[in-house]
């Protein structure tokens, strides 16, 4: 049985060898596209947090949301150290403990219920609507003047329906995963 807690995942990344590794070069810090565009992000002072014990209050502090994911920071450290990965641990733990911030639950209710409802994630219609900075990114009208070039429907993101069942073995791995039990019987 899987165990609910998902920062048992993670609890590598705090071994006492593993924090320790890190010498603060600033690799990561020097290769981190979000830490040239945002001044209070920094991936070397992630780890010296960890580094000094805080890894457990590091999902409180709003900083973790500003990381991009895009793991360079990883790529770049010569001891192989995971910033990337213990931000993605402090998001886990603020998502489910509270403390994230309200766009990102709206955003998570808004991908849920795209993909129970039409089977995908994304869409021209969410990325116009509702997915924050994403949509921001995102330049909708070009995308959907492209998609209407290439003869594909301006709002769905497949030209194909996905099929009843397989819609249906979307909703039930949603519905057993999620809590979301009660949404198996709006659709």
């Amino acid at each position: 049985m899987a165990n609910s807690d998902s920062s048992n995942n993670f609890d590598y990344l705090y071994k006492k060898e593993n924090k320790v590794r890190c010498l603060q070069c600033g690799r990561c810090a020097a290769g981190c596209p979000a830490a040239h565009v945002f001044s209070e992000y920094n991936p070397r002072e992630v780890m010296r947090r960890v580094q000094d014990g805080e890894e457990h209050e590091l999902h409180k502090d709003p900083i973790i949301w500003l990381c991009g994911q895009c793991y360079t920071c990883n790529s770049r450290c010569p001891r192989n150290n995971n910033p990337a990965s213990i931000i993605l641990q402090a998001r886990e733990r603020a998502y489910k403990q509270g403390h994230a911030p309200a766009e990102i639950y709206q955003q998570s209710a808004a991908l849920l219920e795209s993909l129970f409802l039409n089977g995908v994630t994304v869409s021209p219609v969410l990325l116009k609507e509702k997915l924050g900075v994403l949509s921001e990114l995102v330049d909708v009208e070009r995308l959907t003047k492209l998609r209407a070039e290439l003869g594909l429907p301006e709002h769905n993101s497949r030209e194909v329906p996905i099929p009843a069942k397989a819609i249906k073995q979307i909703r039930t791995i949603i519905t057993s995963t999620s809590g979301q039990g009660e949404r198996a019987n709006d659709a």
